[in-house]
């Protein structure tokens, strides 16, 4: 059976593999924004994001965290709700070469100690609605 693949039969018109661009998230954000910076990268909730404004989002994001120390080969914990933010700061992280994991935002006081210690990471970004919880 090694080096069989009996479901490319189903694949029909279908390539049976994709030439992925070697370039990081960040990378590929960076050459949309340049490609259609005044198409919309996300709408949540009623307000919208060009590329072009999630891309500085992103940089300036990324600025901060660099002043704040994070550097290439940092991990990161992110433990916020399905927002831009957290979407901006994954993207940030990925251009500074730190190495973001996510973590559910309801996460407990012990489960997020554990997640700290088990990633190694140097710096977490919450909710602000947690703070001092």
């Amino acid at each position: 059976m090694s080096g069989e693949r009996p479901w490319l039969r189903f694949y029909g018109s279908v390539p049976h593999t994709i030439d992925y661009p070697r370039v990081t998230l960040y990378g590929a954000l960076a050459a949309t924004a340049r490609r259609v910076p005044g198409s919309i990268a996300w709408d949540f909730l009623g307000t919208k994001a060009t590329y072009a404004a999630f891309l500085d989002a992103v940089d300036r994001c990324a600025a901060a965290l660099a002043a704040e120390g994070l550097r290439a080969g940092d991990r990161f914990l992110i433990s916020m709700p399905t927002t831009p933010q957290g979407v901006i700061a994954f993207y940030a992280a990925n251009r500074l070469g730190a190495l973001p994991a996510l973590i559910h935002p309801l996460s407990t006081a012990p489960e997020i100690t554990h997640f700290l210690d088990a990633t190694g990471a140097r710096m977490a970004l919450v909710l602000d609605a947690f703070y001092g919880t």
